[in-house]
C-alpha cells in the first residue's frame, strides 16, 4: 500500500484552501460567516489566506455600487495603483479613514 508523500498532502491542502478562498471572495460574506457556513476552522482559513497572499498572488478589486451621491470637489491626493486602479482623496477626507486606507493598501 503506497502512502501519499508530504508534498502530495501539502498540494491537496493548497488546492482545498485556494478553492475555499476563491469561493469566499465571490460570496461577499465576512470570513467568519463563510467559515461557519462551510464548517471551516476560522484560524486555519486566516492562515491559508495569509500564506497565499505572501506568495504575491494577484489582488482582486471590485467596484462597489452606492446609492449615495458624492461630489467631493477637487482632489487633494490621487493614488495610482497597479492595474489602473485609482484612489482619489478629497481635501476634507477624514484623517482616521485615510490612515485606515493607507494601512490597508500597505497590506496589499
Amino acid at each position: 500500500m503506497e502512502t501519499e508523500s508530504r508534498q502530495e498532502k501539502l498540494e491537496k491542502l493548497r488546492k482545498f484552501w485556494k478553492t475555499h478562498l476563491d469561493k469566499w471572495e465571490e460570496s461577499g460574506l465576512p470570513q467568519k460567516e463563510y467559515c461557519r457556513q462551510h464548517n471551516l476552522i476560522y484560524h486555519r482559513f486566516v492562515y491559508w489566506k495569509a500564506r497565499f497572499k505572501s506568495k504575491n498572488l494577484p489582488v482582486k478589486f471590485v467596484q462597489v455600487a452606492s446609492s449615495i451621491s458624492f461630489n467631493p470637489g477637487p482632489f487633494f491626493l490621487k493614488l495610482n495603483l497597479p492595474q489602473g486602479c485609482q484612489v482619489e482623496v478629497p481635501d476634507n477626507f477624514s484623517e482616521d479613514t485615510l490612515k485606515r486606507l493607507l494601512a490597508t493598501l500597505q497590506k496589499l
